[in-house]
């Protein structure tokens, strides 16, 4: 059996979930090269210029992962990331996985759906129960920053109707062409 080389690092619950859910356990992130690239770069390149900043212990990062790195990388470059780097490649994540909720529970929001629901069937979706992101969290990050993405979601359902209409209307030969676009160009 092959050796398995692996970078441990510490990481919110949600992060991991969300990382582990897309690049698997252990992380393997040379199916997105724009993602293998970042983490990479945090390898190589070590930065300790906030270390300072970051006590030993991040207490926030109460989870572990690990992510396969390649033998080559393992022994040119090693498998720990600095303070700084850690805490880069956390916001790299957290921002992905707060950007995909807010969207999602945005979306269920829009619909008519109330918040708890919205927030529960997101959770339940994709597999973030409580022990990985809390209710309260997702509730409190997204009336902070997710009612932003308001959608106008009666215009938009209407508008696609609208569409697929005058598409029919105009194969089965009811209006012509000059009329379909007439239709289609709102005054």
């Amino acid at each position: 059996m092959p050796e398995k080389f692996v970078v441990t690092l510490p990481v919110k619950p949600y992060v991991k979930r969300f990382i582990e859910i897309n690049y698997g356990f252990p992380a393997n992130f040379t199916s997105n090269a724009d993602v293998n690239k970042f983490f990479l770069s945090l390898l190589k390149k070590p930065d300790t210029s906030k270390d300072k900043r970051y006590p030993e212990q991040l207490f926030n990062y109460t989870a572990t992962m690990e992510v396969s790195i390649s033998q080559h990388d393992f022994y040119h470059y090693g498998w720990e990331l600095t303070r700084t780097d850690i805490v880069a490649f956390g916001q790299h994540f957290e921002e992905k996985a707060k950007f995909m909720m807010r969207s999602f529970v945005g979306v269920y929001v829009a619909a008519g759906m109330p918040i708890f629901k919205s927030i529960n069937l997101f959770q339940e979706r994709f597999l973030f129960d409580d022990a990985h992101w809390d209710y309260q969290s997702i509730k409190k990050d997204f009336y902070r920053n997710g009612t932003n993405a308001k959608i106008d979601f009666g215009n938009e359902i209407f508008g696609k109707i609208d569409e697929i209409l005058l598409r029919n209307l105009y194969t089965l030969g009811t209006i012509s062409k000059k009329a379909k676009t007439e239709y289609e160009t709102p005054e």
